[in-house]
């Protein structure tokens, strides 16, 4: 697991217990820049978890990346996501474990979500697009102002 969670001292403590109990589990903490990369890049999957809305840098680049990403089912992720990855939720029906299970029961679907994700980036969230959208807007507002 990359990052922490110092305002969730539960999870933390969870996670530390999970990772003294399995030698598969690695606590890195925050891991920025270069490192981070490596990490995505080397990795077959991305879990988002953030409550907070809006769209995350991080969850865009690692659908960039080809991830399959597994996000926490609320509005923000679902509109960044749509269905190029699994959502979970930290309470049943579906929590993080069973995406994870049904994920791995089927390797096929990390290459399908990989691509649709990837696809998916290219297609929304293109910086170029962004700036374009942003002079508009900013043109817009100039141009009224003058008017006005």
């Amino acid at each position: 697991m990359v990052g922490g969670a110092p305002y969730a001292r539960e999870l933390q403590r969870r996670l530390v217990a999970l990772a003294a109990a399995d030698p598969r589990v690695l606590l890195t903490g925050p891991v920025y820049g270069e490192g981070y990369r490596q990490l995505l890049f080397a990795s077959r999957a991305y879990v988002h978890a953030t409550e907070v809305g809006g769209t995350h840098p991080a969850l865009v680049e690692a659908m960039g990346a080809g991830r399959v990403v597994l996000f926490l089912d609320n509005l923000a992720n679902r509109e960044v996501v749509r269905d190029t990855g699994v959502a979970f939720r930290f309470a049943p029906p579906y929590t993080l474990e069973d995406a994870l299970r049904e994920l791995l029961a089927d390797p096929a679907r990390f290459a399908r979500f990989g691509e649709a994700a990837r696809a998916r980036v290219a297609d929304h969230y293109r910086w170029d697009a962004v700036t374009d959208a942003y002079e508009k807007v900013l043109e817009e507002m100039c141009c009224a102002h003058r008017r006005g």
